[in-house]
């Protein structure tokens, strides 16, 4: 519902729900979305992990940066992919560092957010983008989990 049928509302309470006691212990020095491309956000209206990410950065106390990555290539959903194997794929180099921002990822602690974590594919892909644009330390969060057995 909230990621499909644009009920964007719904993103302040589902935000809200994080376990920030938790996370708050890493000392983040800024929270990320995971990145839609440009042509789906126009397609969706929104991105349904950045609308999460900013509720989670302002609970937390720390910095929101929605800009700091983007999705260079246009994917097939990961939904739509049909094993593990293939979601990974799909992601290799999928996912870049906006460009002018290596200072700013430079030794710092980043925690990224997803809405929807299956294989663990899209936040390694992030994680993998953050560490190799130098970060220090990269955690990730998802809503929801969706059981693998699930997949097609």
């Amino acid at each position: 519902m909230f990621k499909f049928d644009d009920v964007r509302a719904l993103g302040s309470v589902l935000g809200g729900m994080f376990n920030t006691e938790q996370m708050s212990r890493a000392k983040a020095d800024f929270v990320v979305p995971v990145p839609m491309h440009k042509s789906r956000i126009r397609e969706r209206g929104y991105n349904q992990s950045a609308i999460l990410a900013k509720k989670l950065a302002d609970s937390l106390g720390i910095e929101f940066n929605g800009d700091l990555l983007v999705r260079s290539t246009n994917t097939v959903p990961q939904s739509e992919q049909p094993t593990a194997v293939a979601r990974r794929g799909a992601l290799s180099g999928a996912i870049e560092v906006e460009l002018n921002s290596d200072d700013e990822i430079a030794g710092g602690r980043i925690l990224v957010v997803d809405d929807v974590f299956t294989t663990g594919s899209t936040l390694n892909a992030v994680v993998a983008t953050l560490k190799s644009a130098g970060a220090g330390c990269v955690g990730g969060v998802a809503l929801t989990v969706q059981p693998i057995g699930s997949l097609k």
